[in-house]
């Protein structure tokens, strides 16, 4: 298209030539602007990723339950803003909170078990709530403790897909303790993400999600709720990758946490925590890039199509040239000029003149119109015309051409046989005749 700026055809009117000289002056600007506003835009957005969410389906039948989780392994210490305190007085008791939705009621159990079920009230004496049996959830360490979140009820894990009514926490201190507040860091989730299969049935794969670095605050003797939801953030390192568009490098998890304190407790040596889902699904939150490197190219590449075949359709084809900006421009370098010119002399210069350059009705003396075709045929061949099936067309016609020749020459031995034979015969005829007639006489 862009040579159709100088090619200016005797065969045509004037006016058609101002036409379509003008035309593609207008397409080529249209196709500047659109390169200008494409190239702007993608640079402005190179630190402006785009974000999309995305949540797990989770239904209560385990063959579609993509994703589901455990509650939280958290570390629970406490701690003072006085004096250190080395009283290591510090127990914990765990309960499974039981929803019953018809009658909005909710249960506890005794040692997380379905037979032992209670009315629960906040405002109960907690002195009941007191299991020694619930050490095995949790890891000393120093004066803090580890809570193990793969915990089980009734034979079934505790995970957002089954049993996710909530769990109790009754932290116990002396009295005598100076600790005045507890520090919390969530450590990790498990998580068990059912894949679907080609054949038989979905398979599962286990996992585990670390948190970032958290805290969180209890102060002692109160009654806190926390509901928990899991956020999953993917991001670029580097927006070089996603520019070129790779996926984000980077993975952080977070726990979201609100917190919603009831009241304080009469006795000061009993805190308690509640710990609820507030979403049984895992939220994900991606970074890409709308404008990448390939779709740039790719939105350019069709945009020039389309104003190609706009002209295309208005003024025809124009010219095929086998030679692009890198023959034509770029071999600037004289050596390298030299040694292309010199190569395509050695092909498409012959005694007839060069073909498409020089007009063939002035060929020098002796000159033959077949040198000239020949080279002309090789051009033809090399930059424009696929002669695969010609090649073949020739591999079948000489192979023809040797067998017909073969049968020639064994049709030929045939023939020099019965002549042979024919002359046996006439020889043997006459020395019979010749024999007989001796016998007479």
């Amino acid at each position: 298209m862009f040579r159709s700026f100088l090619s200016f055809r005797s065969t045509e009117p004037k006016i058609f030539n101002i036409l379509r000289l003008l035309s593609v002056i207008a397409l080529t600007f249209g196709l500047c602007f659109y390169t200008w506003i494409s190239v702007v835009e993608f640079v402005s957005n190179i630190y402006k990723p785009d974000v999309y969410f995305s949540e797990g389906v989770n239904s209560y039948d385990k063959d579609y339950n993509l994703i589901g989780f455990t509650y939280p392994g958290f570390r629970i210490c406490p701690n003072t803003s006085n004096s250190y305190d080395d009283n290591d007085s510090l127990e914990i008791s765990l309960h499974y909170l039981y929803r019953d939705e018809l009658n909005s009621t909710l249960f506890f159990d005794n040692g997380l078990n379905e037979n032992s079920l209670h009315p629960y009230n906040p405002n109960m004496t907690y002195d009941l709530h007191n299991n020694p049996e619930n050490d095995k959830f949790f890891d000393k360490d120093n004066r803090c403790r580890i809570f193990n979140s793969q915990i089980s009820v009734g034979g079934i894990t505790v995970s957002s897909r089954y049993l996710h009514g909530g769990l109790l926490f009754i932290i116990t201190l002396d009295n005598s303790s100076n600790y005045d507040y507890f520090e919390i860091n969530f450590n990790s989730i498990n998580t068990t993400t059912t894949l679907p299969s080609l054949f038989g049935k979905p398979f599962e794969d286990e996992g585990n999600l670390s948190f970032i670095p958290n805290q969180h605050f209890i102060v002692r003797g109160q009654y806190v709720i926390y509901e928990f939801a899991i956020k999953r953030q993917m991001y670029y390192s580097s927006p070089f990758y996603g520019i070129f568009g790779f996926k984000a490098n980077e993975e952080a998890t977070h726990i979201e946490i609100n917190e919603e304190t009831l009241a304080s407790m009469q006795n000061t040596s009993f805190t308690v925590l509640e710990l609820r889902y507030k979403s049984s699904y895992i939220r994900d939150e991606e970074e890409r890039y709308q404008i990448t490197v390939g779709k740039l190219i790719s939105n350019l590449g069709g945009f020039y199509s389309a104003v190609s075949g706009i002209f295309i359709l208005l003024f025809g084809a124009p010219k095929l040239s086998p030679w692009g900006i890198c023959q034509t421009s770029l071999l600037c370098c004289w050596p390298i000029r030299r040694s292309f010119k010199k190569h395509l002399a050695s092909r498409y210069v012959s005694h007839a003149g060069i073909p498409l350059a020089e007009d063939p009705r002035e060929m020098p003396q002796g000159a033959k119109i077949e040198d000239r075709v020949a080279v002309l045929e090789h051009l033809l061949k090399e930059y424009y015309l696929d002669a695969y099936y010609l090649e073949k067309l020739r591999t079948t016609r000489n192979r023809y051409l040797k067998l017909q020749e073969q049968y020639n020459d064994l049709e030929g031995v045939e023939i020099l046989n019965e002549e042979d034979n024919h002359d046996d015969d006439f020889n043997d005829n006459a020395y019979s005749e010749k024999g007989s007639t001796s016998y007479k006489k």
